[in-house]
């Protein structure tokens, strides 16, 4: 009966073009830590920081494709793998909506080297602090830098991820402050988000030798993935692999 009268107060409520106000499109502090910020979803892998969602910022698979108006990524993107890195940026393109905007922050590794050289950076003290911006804290799993930029990677990487950078500026002599805006849809390869190890080598060596994979082989993979290796990681490798390059190599023209 109750359910009844629900479904009849909301036909009455449409038929009067009564409407609930809609909620306003999620907006994402990714990796956020200790920096907690109401208005946001704030999202992280550790769950000893006070968290909405407990998340890998380059696997949000609960957020919904264009459904975002801003991700703030600060101080996060340099604690992913190089190839992960890559993944998350296009993740983030996935969940924002054309024109959302992404704030991103991370370390500049010539400005870093630069400052390592200055001649008012040259105390034992000053050096060491330079030294843990440039690798992270360490004081936790996850507290590890394992990737860093140039501005020539930095806006390249953006641009194949679908971004468009309107500004960006090194922020106390070594951190890149970025704002871009998704431009294009450009979301992660969806080989990356096979139901098992092994499905995603049997695509990949589909993909990339146009073959299954032999035993050895992928014994081989499905073991480094075991270890952690990111699957970006093997699916690089592989497709940088001899049997790869020979097979994808241009056609050569008849003289």
């Amino acid at each position: 009966m109750t359910g009844l009268i629900s479904t009849t107060l909301r036909c009455f409520k449409n038929a009067l073009g009564i409407h609930a106000p809609e909620a306003p499109a999620p907006r994402l502090n990714l990796g956020c830590g200790h920096d907690y910020r109401e208005g946001y979803v704030n999202i992280d892998l550790n769950s000893t920081h006070r968290v909405d969602l407990q998340s890998d910022v380059a696997d949000l698979r609960a957020i919904a494709d264009n459904s975002c108006t801003e991700v703030l990524a600060q101080d996060v993107l340099e604690h992913l793998g190089r190839h992960r890195s890559q993944t998350a940026l296009r993740e983030w393109n996935r969940v924002l909506q054309s024109g959302g905007a992404l704030f991103l922050r991370v370390p500049s590794l010539l400005d870093l080297l630069g400052l390592l050289q200055h001649p008012d950076w040259q105390s034992y003290e000053q050096q060491k602090r330079l030294i843990q911006c440039l690798y992270g804290t360490q004081g936790y799993e996850g507290d590890f830098h394992l990737n860093g930029y140039t501005e020539t990677t930095l806006r390249q990487e953006l641009a194949d991820a679908g971004f468009t950078i309107t500004r960006l500026d090194v922020e106390d002599g070594w951190l890149f402050t970025v704002t871009a805006y998704k431009t294009r849809h450009a979301p992660p390869d969806p080989i990356l988000s096979a139901d098992s190890d092994q499905a995603f080598l049997e695509q990949t060596y589909l993909r990339l030798l146009g073959r299954e994979p032999d035993a050895s082989g992928l014994q081989h993979y499905l073991a480094l993935l075991t270890q952690g290796i990111d699957r970006e990681a093997v699916l690089d490798t592989i497709a940088q692999s001899e049997e790869s390059r020979h097979r994808h190599a241009p056609e050569e023209k008849p003289a």
